[in-house]
């Protein structure tokens, strides 16, 4: 019996050291590409059972195969945050409409793959950026060279230049939200010291 319960509390112990091991932003990082692969960001009632169970499913996976921490992580900043999210689903609104009206318009629908070189150079930040960019419609994220920081992003309806660098601005807005509600001091400050929106455009 002595051995049973030693057993019980050895295992709860475990069990807890796992769960301790659980790192929350990458689980939510990991749930945004499960409703990504399972449209997950449609308004339907279906949506927020997929939230909750690609949620689960992000527990279960860093449960049974533990990842080492990411250094230096996210910094949350409440205020940043909500901004972040008020634009990200105002430029999903607004890119729904758009993209509804390309496709019903007569004549080919055109667009351009574009290369849009962050100002960040953390991992983390790239990630999320490049997420961000995938769930708004109209923009898809074909290649991401993470030596250079590079995302190539295939814009539907940018078929001249004015397109392509309101394409361009319109990520690296997102970056700087992004950065700014999640990022650590150290991606503000290369943010704030980076290229500027001119420059980055002799550079793209």
């Amino acid at each position: 019996m002595i051995d049973l319960k030693a057993k019980k509390r050895m295992g709860l112990a475990a069990l807890r050291r796992r769960l301790g091991k659980v790192q929350v932003p990458v689980a939510l990082g990991m749930t945004l590409v499960w409703l990504l692969l399972f449209d997950g960001f449609r308004l339907r009632f279906e949506s927020l059972g997929l939230l909750v169970l690609g949620f689960l499913v992000s527990v279960v996976i860093m449960l049974v195969f533990p990842l080492p921490p990411i250094t230096p992580g996210f910094r949350f900043r409440p205020v940043y945050l909500v901004r972040m999210l008020v634009y990200v689903f105002g430029k999903m609104a607004v890119a729904s409409f758009r993209v509804t009206v390309q496709t019903l318009s007569p004549g080919p629908v055109r667009s351009s793959v574009v290369a849009v070189p962050l100002r960040t150079e953390a991992d983390l930040m790239l990630v999320c950026t490049a997420i961000a960019s995938s769930i708004i419609p109209g923009s898809v994220i074909v290649e991401v060279s993470q030596p250079n920081h590079i995302l190539y992003v295939h814009l539907l309806g940018a078929d001249d230049e004015k397109g392509i660098e309101a394409g361009r601005e319109d990520i690296w807005k997102l970056e700087e939200r992004i950065v700014m509600a999640l990022g650590t001091r150290e991606d503000v400050d290369a943010l704030r010291a980076g290229p500027t929106v001119d420059d980055r455009r002799e550079d793209a």
